[in-house]
């Protein structure tokens, strides 16, 4: 895969990126890598140009939720209590 690495002054970005007040100023690596083009056909509420702007938030909640076990659910609460009894029961 190729990419681009260079080092430049933040100053000469703004027009490109918006970037946080503590960026600008200095020096600044930047990394740019090509985009598969699967990501840039899915539906994004962010379009073309503005999504170099904006920097897109993501979260971890929920990301996890089709591999939860529902019967197992109502064991949760007590379940580092009984894994501990079952470590260290004998010793």
């Amino acid at each position: 895969m190729e990419f681009v690495r260079q080092v430049v002054n933040s100053n000469s970005l703004t027009s490109v990126l918006n970037l946080p007040p503590s960026f600008r100023g200095v020096k600044v690596e930047v990394i740019v890598l090509p985009v598969d083009d699967k990501i840039l056909a899915a539906p994004s509420s962010v379009s073309g140009s503005d999504n170099l702007k904006k920097p897109v938030k993501h979260s971890a909640f929920g990301r996890l939720k089709a591999y939860a076990n529902p019967s197992l659910i109502p064991k949760e609460k007590g379940a580092w209590e009984m894994a501990t009894a079952e470590k260290y029961a004998l010793h």
